[in-house]
């Protein structure tokens, strides 16, 4: 039997080394979540880097690992990296995926290209338009030609995929800006506070029952609490930066009034009632929208207007 370290930090995500072909390791992990990563050489957890660690996981595979005769050792690093070297990290995996996917393409289409060639070179030296003649040689020259014409088939469904390679690439880009921007990272951060407290309300009420289990759930959320604090503070962080630079955060239930004009996603709407964390907005029909104030880009308010004409026709003293 083999002897199997499971491993766990927020750098690397969840490994388990050390498992021997055909020992019998790798159908016990993999029905508990964990998945080969041929360029690793090992199996993993997938999407667990800069993650707390799955521990309900973790154990039970152990356990099984255990029972079925393998010595299994379980170490865990929950510490999570600051938010910078994390989104660094990231961005450093997508840089190698699109890497990844531009070779790809440059295969694919080499590869059409050949098989373009082979088809034409099945069929060449036959005469355009020549009958497919009955018999030996009749059979012969019609599986010629359906040969030929799957490889074409073939070639093409390879083309378009290679040609489909840059729209992939285009859209990990525009995927990683989005994350950037700085209304989805506000709701990025209320998103994540209500998770922060929803981990509370379940590690209190796991001290009303205490157990073996609790203690490992215990483990699990506070875990995923150090993490969720961490990327909070970096993204509140970027925030507080744009509001210092006027990039965000402008525009409010203080300066918004009714009947004002906004600009939310590239149009201009009327405002009809700003509340708390909204604004709603006149949409043409007989409903309203409402959106928070960090999509609110630019403003059109009839009062400001007013007052500055007013201070403008004031006669001078």
């Amino acid at each position: 039997m083999a002897d199997i370290t499971i491993t766990h930090t927020h750098a690397d995500g969840t490994m388990a080394e050390g498992t021997v072909k055909n020992d019998g390791s790798g159908r016990i992990l993999y029905d508990h979540g964990f998945r080969w990563a041929r360029s690793l050489g090992c199996y993993i957890i997938r999407n667990s880097r800069d993650r707390a660690a799955r521990r309900v996981a973790i154990n039970t595979a152990a356990e099984a690992l255990r029972a079925a005769g393998h010595t299994v050792t379980v170490e865990i690093d929950d510490t999570p990296r600051d938010n910078a070297t994390a989104r660094a990290a990231k961005h450093e995996r997508l840089e190698d995926r699109r890497d990844a996917l531009a070779a790809k393409g440059q295969r694919l289409a080499a590869e059409s290209e050949a098989l373009h060639r082979a088809s034409d070179a099945m069929v060449e030296h036959l005469p355009l338009g020549q009958p497919i003649a009955p018999g030996r040689r009749g059979r012969a020259h019609r599986r010629l030609l359906e040969r030929s014409v799957d490889t074409a088939i073939k070639a093409a469904q390879v083309g378009d995929e290679a040609r489909g390679m840059p729209a992939r690439i285009t859209a990990s880009h525009r995927a990683e800006a989005r994350t950037e921007r700085l209304d989805v990272v506000a709701r990025r951060v209320a998103k994540m506070e209500a998770e922060v407290r929803r981990l509370d309300r379940r590690m209190a009420s796991l001290s009303l029952y205490p157990s073996a289990k609790s203690d490992i759930l215990r483990e699990r959320y506070e875990g995923e609490r150090a993490t969720l604090l961490e990327r909070i503070k970096g993204d509140q962080e970027l925030l507080e930066q744009a509001k210092a630079e006027g990039r965000f955060g402008q525009y409010s239930r203080d300066n918004v009034h009714k009947d004002d004009q906004v600009l939310i996603r590239g149009r201009w709407r009327t405002v009809t009632r700003a509340n708390a964390k909204t604004v709603s907005v006149t949409t043409g029909y007989s409903w309203t929208d409402k959106y928070g104030w960090e999509e609110v880009r630019d403003l059109r308010c009839a009062h400001v207007e007013d007052s500055n004409e007013a201070a403008s026709d004031a006669p001078e003293s």
